[in-house]
């Protein structure tokens, strides 16, 4: 039974005594429910205008709001509406794949205005669970709820304990809840959902500052807004919301702000005075507005975290959605989500030269995974932390090579051609000067009496060579030229600037943290040992990697990856340590991957080869041949 209608248990006559649910909408409910709207209406109207009058400042349409409320309540009157809705709606979950989830399937050619014909669902209502059965389905419902809200922009805006059922048996697909009566549905705009996403971000890592321009592009503040005045009162109301646990734990966080919590009467008189004027603070001086939709939308994201609540006292929505989101982050292309995206990697705005940061990438990953890093007592996610009980090396770089990481991977494309350059660069300059040192014959001794009388041994890298290089026409016809190795190697490796050198040792810092400090020492060029570095140089020359034509197809490409796999090959054979646990990983993770995800990685090796080798020729191209 429901106040609007009453659920009947019924078959159809269709050979099968198939169970359906017939939901009859109870007599003259539309007269009452449209007197009723009719004095809220009267009464909105009248409020209004004391607004106006008393507090100018204040910009919200509080009929408006009563208005799509209205609309709302009568759209959930015409049961054919409904259908569709549910149609609708189960559609897109069984799209998006949300799994643990139903939404009954609709006879729509059995509807009427006032009557709904839909698959019976046998279970009980979560207001009727355990909070432990609650605990556990409520993940499905989040993600049902998270996926229709940011997704597909078409959500369930009465998702209360009655509307979800808690079924008997699991249903053939695994479904262990079901959601019901799509009587009230609403809708989000792709750009709205996308700035309520960057709100979720700037809320869940206490950035006050850009939550502001997050709620004046929602309309909730306008563009002139005193932010000095409106970020204190932000971190005053949201930061106890954000903590989770609900109405109680809310008030104890905002009593622990105002100084309230020992209880004394003269702790709750200053309490409530400072209280008091930051309430008038907002009314008087901040010219906020309550969007119609965010009414709806808000209305909902309460029900459900009630919800949840009953299942764990202490949910806190914002920090449960957030791995939602880093996965969306991850996944979508679109330009509002790359820039999104942008923020959370880069300490900077977009456009910004600050680098990216490993920390927040591997953070990232970690907290798509469900893992998510916390500051302040639990309350709020530390972008730059990565959790103790993060994901593997091996289910991360399968992560990255999955379609669910979409978005990462061209955002990086740009980040990760200027890691390979100012890396190839530092390792190459480190790596000819260990080989020309190693290579450089000893200076005669000094003979008794005589002194030095034989003179210094030559410096090579000073020597005039001749080299066979590419040429600089297309890159197919090679030419000859007469230069020393310390000038070949400025142009193939220019010196790096301040600001390279910089990146590099963060790279080198975040290599060690994070792989190990044999892969920070390799990352700053410190473990070449000169052996080595001639091994290299001697099995990349037998390798033919140099004076090859047509260097840039994609055969050409696949070559350079062989001859890089096998000098590896070479300095591990001529290594007398054993492998590292690093290599011991990747090797693991890579013979892990699935042909799809190999492919993909084959072809990103080949792409940031064939960008590194165009690179190196077009810088070769400043070199003069004389022939």
């Amino acid at each position: 039974a429901a106040s609007l209608a009453q659920v009947y248990l019924a078959t159809l006559n269709d050979g099968n005594n198939t169970k359906v649910a017939v939901k009859v909408q109870r007599p003259s409910v539309l007269g009452t429910v449209s007197k009723d709207l009719y004095v809220l209406r009267r009464a909105a109207e009248v409020f209004q205008g004391l607004v106006e009058r008393f507090a100018p400042q204040q910009r919200t349409n509080y009929v408006a709001l009563l208005n799509e409320w209205a609309i709302g309540f009568y759209t959930e009157l015409d049961f054919t509406n409904e259908a569709r809705n549910q149609r609708r709606l189960r559609d897109i979950l069984l799209q998006k794949q949300i799994k643990g989830i139903v939404v009954p399937k609709v006879y729509e050619d059995l509807c009427t205005r006032r009557i709904l014909v839909s698959e019976w669902m046998e279970g009980k209502k979560l207001s009727d669970a355990k909070p432990e059965e609650i605990a556990r389905v409520t993940p499905i419902a989040q993600e049902a709820f998270l996926t229709q809200l940011f997704e597909a922009g078409f959500f369930h805006a009465d998702p209360h304990p009655g509307n979800i059922l808690l079924l008997n048996n699991p249903t053939d697909e695994g479904a262990e809840l079901a959601l019901i009566d799509c009587g009230l549905m609403a809708s989000i705009s792709e750009e709205d959902r996308d700035n309520f996403i960057s709100a979720v971000i700037h809320l869940a890592n206490k950035d006050y500052a850009s939550l502001v321009d997050d709620f004046i592009k929602l309309k909730i503040l306008p563009p002139e807004s005193d932010r000095a005045a409106i970020i204190p009162l932000m971190d005053k109301a949201l930061s106890p919301y954000v903590k989770g646990g609900g109405a109680k734990k809310y008030e104890e966080e905002l009593r622990k702000l105002y100084g309230m919590e020992d209880g004394s009467y003269q702790s709750t008189v200053g309490g409530f005075q400072a209280m008091t004027q930051d309430a008038l603070t907002v009314l008087n001086d901040i010219p906020f507005s309550i969007p119609p939709y965010f009414a709806i939308l808000g209305r909902a994201i309460v029900t459900l975290e009630g919800v949840a609540l009953t299942g764990n006292p202490n949910y806190g929505i914002i920090m449960e959605a957030y791995p939602f989101i880093a996965r969306k982050l991850l996944r979508e292309d679109r330009p509002e989500i790359q820039q999104a995206l942008q923020e959370v990697l880069y300490s900077g705005n977009v456009g910004s030269s600050t680098g990216l940061k490993l920390s927040r990438l591997l953070a990232l990953l970690n907290n798509a995974a469900g893992a998510v890093a916390t500051k302040e007592g639990a309350a709020f996610v530390d972008l730059d932390a990565v959790p103790e009980d993060g994901i593997s090396f091996k289910d991360g770089l399968q992560f990255l090579l999955s379609d669910d990481a979409e978005s990462l991977r061209s955002l990086l494309e740009k980040e990760v051609d200027n890691v390979v350059d100012v890396l190839t660069r530092q390792l190459f300059r480190q790596a000819v000067g260990e080989a020309i040192a190693t290579l450089t014959p000893p200076r005669p001794p000094t003979l008794p009496f005589l002194g030095n009388i034989f003179p210094p041994s030559p410096k090579l890298d000073e020597v005039p060579l001749p080299f066979l290089l590419p040429g600089s026409e297309g890159f197919v016809a090679p030419g000859l030229a007469i230069i020393t190795i310390r000038e070949l190697t400025d142009v193939i490796a220019p010196k790096l600037s301040q600001q390279d050198e910089l990146y590099a040792l963060g790279l080198a810092d975040a290599a060690s943290e994070f792989f190990g400090e044999e892969v920070g020492n390799f990352v700053r060029g410190e473990s070449i040992l000169s052996t080595r570095s001639v091994t290299l140089l001697l099995a990349g020359l037998r390798s033919g990697v140099i004076g090859r034509t047509e260097i840039l197809s994609p055969g050409a490409v696949q070559n350079v990856v062989n001859a890089v796999s096998n000098m590896l090959a070479v300095a591990r054979a001529n290594s007398p340590s054993p492998d590292s646990q690093l290599e011991k990983e990747l090797t693991f993770a890579i013979a892990n991957l699935n042909d799809a995800e190999r492919t993909r990685l084959d072809h990103i090796v080949q792409e940031i080869t064939q960008r590194s080798i165009s690179r190196i020729l077009q810088r070769l191209t400043l070199i003069d041949r004389v022939l």
